[in-house]
């Protein structure tokens, strides 16, 4: 862990009450996750209603609307996560430092993902996110993303991306190819393909094993481009 991250003492109370709160409860996938409000994306909020993109019908936002504690929940770590981290971001990374390494040491499973809710509100929130995986070199973080924008101008102002951070930059469009910018930017790509079209490189096998991860670990360690069966 980075001296940056060091300077703060705190409970994990203290650390999901200041940060948001970073979640074992999405039993499709291994290790932790983090969400935040799907009403709150910037590119999927347009997406949304554009039939034809991956986001309209968002499942998350369905949850949002079935379940009010869900909402709530992610609602408020999108709240503490923009303040926070446009006030103190050093806190901000060390409450997430320290919940990642406990969820981690808690499930056994070394692996993270940022997002499966709502999406990268800033280019500061970028940093900030790199900034946790670089204080977490033993645990493989996934960040799925539609803004590329953000992703660009990080880049541009020289941020550099942790070697255990795999950003998939998302496509917008059903049976779409894999964003072109990607590889510029030293990042990698997903897609999402409607059933008996054709896919590039890998498939994700959840569909067709419960919904789950189950052994696979592409999203997080493979450099090549994931699709997503639509279901």
């Amino acid at each position: 862990m980075t001296t940056a991250t060091r300077p703060y003492v705190m409970t994990l109370k203290a650390a999901t009450e200041s940060a948001g709160k970073i979640s074992l409860g999405n039993g499709k996938m291994p290790g932790s996750t983090f969400a935040t409000d799907a009403f709150a994306c910037k590119v999927g909020d347009k997406l949304a209603k554009v039939k034809g993109s991956v986001c309209n019908g968002c499942y998350a936002r369905k949850i949002q609307k079935l379940r009010p504690s869900v909402n709530q929940g992610w609602s408020n770590n999108q709240r503490l996560a923009v303040n926070l981290i446009a006030s103190a971001p050093d806190k901000w990374v060390a409450a997430m430092v320290f919940q990642v390494e406990k969820a981690a040491l808690k499930s056994g499973q070394p692996f993270h993902r940022w997002f499966d809710s709502g999406d990268l509100d800033s280019v500061d929130m970028l940093a900030a996110i790199c900034k946790v995986a670089a204080a977490t070199p033993s645990i493989w973080h996934w960040l799925p993303t539609r803004e590329s924008g953000i992703v660009k101008e990080y880049r541009k102002s020289g941020g550099s991306i942790p070697r255990n951070l795999r950003i998939r930059l998302s496509a917008t469009m059903l049976n779409d190819k894999p964003v072109k910018a990607a590889k510029l930017l030293g990042v990698s790509t997903s897609t999402v393909h409607t059933k008996g079209q054709p896919f590039v490189d890998w498939q994700c096998p959840a569909p067709d094993q419960g919904g789950n991860c189950g052994d696979c670990r592409h999203c997080w360690l493979s450099d090549k481009n994931v699709s997503y069966r639509k279901h």
